[in-house]
């Protein structure tokens, strides 16, 4: 028994089949053509603002009358007390710790490598479960055979206590899956830690994952639904049919998730090129590799259920192979597997438990008890995987060649039975997993004899779940198509009221005596490159999306206008930021694209930063444009970059990380690099001054204690860092708004103002020279 997507049925049992299929398209097309001439598009609720759920209401289903052919003796008896199965919420969770080091060679592997003829059954494949327990499934399997498809969906629905939860707020089972083994797993993906404990992750670092064989990738929205832009995912699974489907990741935007197809453009996971490709792209983006992997890979097996496993053994495989490629040291990895009776999938995990400090095999309550479906986790990758990585991409290769004999086993079976602890942690799971399967499967018999049969703990089962994993108590639906300024309002909150900051314009520093007035300490002030008005609109402005793919920027005229270039930004963003020209190589052959560069921000994909201090707030920006950004991907992606922040007191190590860029016109410009070879820039037009203390406060060097100290100008009382109190600490750096009010802009009119040790042309324009005598002399 796998997933069942089948479409409700809706009480009109009593029609012969093909009647009902008629009726059915008869009604259906007539009625979604009445709707689509009042305004209906697909995909999208009913209300005003297509707000609403995407689920129709289930009517009432008859569960009707047993017809001609029923089979009594293929039934359990009707009495049968199946509310007594004991549930247990949350699950438990046995690993098995990897204690010796792998010392075989590749040549040591490759000679436990066992070939043979195809097999076609699993029967007498007991070395790893109990015989009765192989034989109850089996047997329990083939009873199917006799029952009706739509009474076998419907006892499944009504037996099974977690059925209700169904996809949740998500496009499909498989994310409810993944949240379910998060929690269940101590949040050990969204949440990574290492052996002490500790957080995986360092400050300000994004979590990488790859999600493989994964398509339409329910794994990866609930990701980013727990994570949002903070998380950056690669994805690689099938083109086709079962691609992902980005424009159905309601719950987590996929504006940091990358789909990517291998060096043959199909996502054939069975391809090695395919696979190293992958690895590569992904070693780009972080060359350490991915914090984890999860791999979701399945195919139908209708008519073949019972051999789901054999027909599924390339897959394991290759899942795990690409996995250990492309993560990163420490890193895990979490795969669904289904039966693991075979040597052959038992001596994959043999070898993916020596990759790994530790490894599970569960069976999360998501996942429906009557079919064969469990997941391999393994956690802490080891340093040096290579030769299991080499040994498992020559497995690979023998099984790409569709020779006559097959490969059974890729690790002797002495040898695991060697290692009683693996052995025996094997056979207990495929006992226990094995004897739960059978009953559910006699559980869905029982409900298909007897339609008055009902599972009364649902209701339970799916509130106790969806809090323990953390997930909201509501049904899917559509983003809400609200107006700019509902927005705006719901971005601003408590500072809705008083905005007149949008409209503030910078003042221009023209002179030292600008300088001595506006600046009081440099301690106090950073600065960040700005543009020359290169593009078609004026100087910075703010931005906002509302919803995936609405970008809007605000205008001289105080109204809210559609950006005309395509960025990929996370909805409900509210920054400040610009439109740039970026250049690629010098003279006739230089080329530019424009480029957002965000200057601070307010919103981030839903994460509130405005009250962050400045130097925090602009890593968060940092760490924004770095999940969005797709640097590596082909076709015209536009880039999101976030200005680097510089310390007023370090203005000339600014300028000597420039250099001078001849443009297509043959002028020479100061540029800033933005690539490792130099061949991409940026050609500023001045420097935006921005303070991160608030106005109540300045600070000034201690010449005894040589240490800043902090004068609270409102109560005439000064503290070192060290000794203020929290209440003032908590008042001390300025908002977004208090930054933004009194920011201070340095534009650069000619070329000459910014060459070191220039030359005085204008007198009403402040030179190079002037700012850095100034910040000398304080």
């Amino acid at each position: 028994m796998e997933e069942d997507n089948s479409e409700a049925d809706y009480g009109y049992e009593s029609a012969p089949k093909k009647m009902k299929t008629e009726w059915s398209r008869s009604y259906s097309n007539k009625a979604m053509e009445m709707m689509k001439k009042m305004g209906y598009q697909t995909d999208k609720g009913l209300g005003k603002q297509s707000q609403g759920r995407l689920e129709p209401i289930v009517a009432f289903q008859q569960d009707g009358r047993k017809g001609l052919g029923l089979k009594q003796g293929t039934f359990l008896a009707l009495g049968d007390n199946w509310d007594s199965e004991e549930i247990i919420i949350p699950e438990e969770v046995n690993w098995i710790s990897n204690s010796d080091n792998f010392t075989f060679s590749c040549e040591d592997l490759l000679s436990f490598i066992k070939c043979g003829s195809h097999k076609r059954t699993l029967e007498g494949e007991t070395q790893f479960v109990e015989p009765d327990i192989l034989d109850g499934i089996l047997n329990a399997k083939n009873v199917f055979d006799n029952l009706n498809e739509v009474d076998l969906r419907r006892a499944r629905s009504r037996s099974n206590p977690f059925e209700t939860i169904r996809s949740s707020i998500f496009q499909n089972r498989a994310a409810v899956k993944m949240a379910n083994i998060d929690s269940m797993l101590d949040f050990m993906f969204t949440n990574p830690k290492d052996k002490t404990g500790c957080r995986l992750l360092h400050d300000q670092e994004l979590l990488y994952f790859a999600d493989i064989c994964a398509g339409p990738g329910g794994f990866s929205e609930y990701i980013l639904y727990r994570k949002s832009w903070e998380a950056k995912g690669f994805g690689f699974t099938l083109k086709g049919p079962n691609d992902f489907k980005l424009d159905k990741f309601f719950a987590g935007s996929p504006e940091s998730f990358d789909p990517y197809y291998g060096v043959n453009n199909d996502g054939d996971v069975y391809i090695e090129a395919n696979q190293d490709s992958f690895n590569t792209y992904i070693r780009k983006h972080t060359p350490e590799g991915v914090h984890f992997v999860m791999a979701d890979g399945g195919f139908s097996v209708e008519g073949e259920e019972n051999i789901q496993e054999i027909l599924s053994k390339q897959l394991y495989l290759c899942q795990c192979l690409t996995a250990l490629k492309i993560l990163r040291s420490n890193g895990s990895f979490v795969c669904k597997l289904f039966d693991i009776f075979t040597p052959f999938s038992v001596g994959l995990i043999y070898l993916m438990y020596k990759c790994f400090d530790r490894i599970s095999i569960i069976k999360p309550n998501s996942s429906r008890p009557a079919n064969s479906e469990r997941y391999l986790v393994c956690k802490w990758k080891n340093d040096d995987t290579r030769n299991i990585c080499q040994y498992l991409n020559h497995i690979n290769n023998i099984l790409n060649q569709n020779n006559d004999e097959d490969v059974l086993e890729i690790v002797a079976t002495d040898l695991i039975k060697e290692d009683v602890d693996f052995y025996d942690y094997i056979k207990k799971s495929n006992d226990s997993i094995g004897k739960n399967q059978i009953l559910g499967l006699r559980k869905i018999t029982a409900y298909c004899n007897n339609n008055q049969l009902k599972e009364l703990r649902q209701s339970e089962c799916r509130r106790k779940c969806l809090d323990l994993w953390n997930l909201p108590d509501k049904l899917r639906q559509a983003p809400e198509n609200k107006s700019t300024e509902k927005f705006v309002e719901e971005f601003m909150s408590d500072w809705f009221e008083d905005k007149s900051f949008f409209n503030s314009t910078s003042e221009e520093l023209l002179s030292m005596e600008d300088l001595h007035k506006k600046i009081d300490s440099v301690f106090d002030w950073y600065f960040v490159p700005v543009g020359r008005r290169e593009t078609n609109v004026n100087a910075s402005s703010f931005f906002i999306c509302t919803t995936r793919g609405k970008l809007l920027r605000y205008t001289d005229m105080k109204k809210w206008e559609p950006v005309e270039y395509m960025f990929e930004i996370s909805p409900k963003s509210l920054f400040y930021g610009e439109l740039v020209f970026e250049y690629n190589g010098e003279g006739r052959t230089q080329t530019r694209v424009c480029c957002l560069h965000i200057i601070d921000g307010i919103i981030l994909g839903g994460k509130d930063i405005r009250r962050l201090p400045l130097s925090e707030r602009l890593r968060m920006c940092a760490m924004f444009a770095k999940s969005l950004n797709k640097p590596y991907k082909e076709g015209n992606v536009l880039t999101v970059r976030s200005k680097k922040l510089y310390k007023l007191r370090d203005l000339e190590m600014f300028f000597a990380e420039m250099r001078h860029y001849t443009l297509k016109d043959n002028s020479s410009r100061l540029g800033i690099s933005l690539n490792s070879d130099e061949s991409k820039f940026f050609v500023p037009g001045g420097l935006l001054l921005l303070c991160e203390i608030c106005h109540n406060f300045s600070s000034k060097m201690s010449k005894s204690r040589n240490m800043l100290y902090y004068i609270d100008r409102s109560k005439n009382v000064s503290y070192y860092k060290d000794q203020m109190p929290i209440e003032v600490q908590n008042i001390l750096y300025a908002s977004f708004r208090n930054t933004f009010a009194r920011r201070l802009v340095w534009k650069w009119t000619n070329t000459c103002q910014v060459e070191e040790q220039s030359i005085k042309v204008d007198e009403r324009v402040l030179y190079r020279d002037d700012l850095k005598q100034f910040i000398f002399n304080r």
